[in-house]
């Protein structure tokens, strides 16, 4: 089927989203093994992993000579939103299995709400879309320590574990690719140390979501805060404060991953307490001073 055909048949659907969930955090803050928990919880409908190919297909990196991951508000065209949201539920669906039409045509055809989840990393710079995409979202901002946080991305970067992203770089350039979503302001960075880099990338994550809730009244109503370690500290207790919030109902498949303490899928090596300490130690200490500032906004100290 022509491209723009497809585009205009997809375009008379309007998909509803009943308080859509999206959980904000910077990388390697816990938010998969999270997700993963929340993700059973029941009559939800989500992607097994992030979502970051739907938004690269509508807003590619492509349309800007520096690419990054923002996304502006004024992108997001009726038409854009309306084809979003019907590739979003088509994408979410497993309506290939032929027992789940019925499912499938109640979500389109008929507009039957649907709960979607969702965790993709780079939806920090996404706000302004999703404003206009999602109206009625929540969002879970999920926080970490960013010593453990840094350490955790300085381990990843070159790992080759996640997607590396060619940019344009300067001769003077330290990295030779970016690894996580793309922070606007990226190109003012790339002649410092990794960990100056990564430790900037963590406040930006958080930077756009604080603003967020300090500039928006309706986002801020709409968005709660989970702190990584209190997740790991008493995972039911965290649960059921963001089933408050939700409106989710666990399941006992939620309830059995807790129990069964499985890594997430994005471990890249054995999870343990204050694992900066002898991971990253000189590297954290060089960018502690400059992360202090944002570590007190989220509620830790160095």
């Amino acid at each position: 089927m022509n491209q723009s055909v497809k585009k205009r048949l997809l375009a008379l659907f309007a998909p509803s989203f009943d308080r859509p969930i999206f959980i904000l955090s910077a990388p390697r803050s816990g938010s998969s093994y999270f997700y993963e928990i929340l993700r059973r919880s029941r009559n939800v409908c989500s992607f097994d992993k992030e979502n970051d190919s739907l938004w690269f297909e509508f807003f590619p990196y492509s349309r800007f000579p520096l690419p990054s991951d923002y996304i502006r508000a004024e992108e997001c065209s009726p038409e854009t939103i309306r084809l979003f949201r019907t590739q979003l539920l088509l994408n979410t669906l497993p309506t290939r299995r032929r027992d789940r039409w019925p499912d499938g045509l109640q979500y389109l055809l008929l507009r039957k709400p649907l709960r979607y989840l969702e965790k993709t990393i780079a939806n920090c710079f996404h706000l302004e879309a999703l404003d206009r995409i999602f109206p009625n979202a929540l969002y879970i901002h999920m926080v970490r320590d960013g010593r453990a946080c840094i350490s955790s991305m300085l381990e990843g970067w070159n790992s080759g574990f996640f997607w590396k992203r060619p940019l344009p770089f300067p001769a003077d350039a330290t990295i030779a690719h970016w690894t996580y979503p793309i922070p606007p302001g990226w190109q003012e960075m790339v002649t410092q140390s990794l960990p100056e880099i990564c430790a900037w990338s963590w406040q930006e994550h958080n930077r756009y979501v604080l603003e967020k809730c300090e500039q928006d009244e309706a986002f801020r109503r709409n968005c709660i805060r989970l702190a990584y370690e209190d997740l790991l500290a008493d995972p039911r207790a965290a649960i059921a404060k963001i089933a408050t919030f939700t409106g989710l109902t666990a399941t006992e498949e939620s309830d059995r991953y807790i129990g069964e303490q499985r890594p997430s899928w994005t471990t890249i090596s054995q999870p343990q307490a204050e694992k900066w300490r002898h991971k990253n130690p000189d590297a954290i200490a060089q960018i502690a001073p400059k992360i202090a500032p944002m570590m007190a906004k989220l509620g830790y100290s160095v």
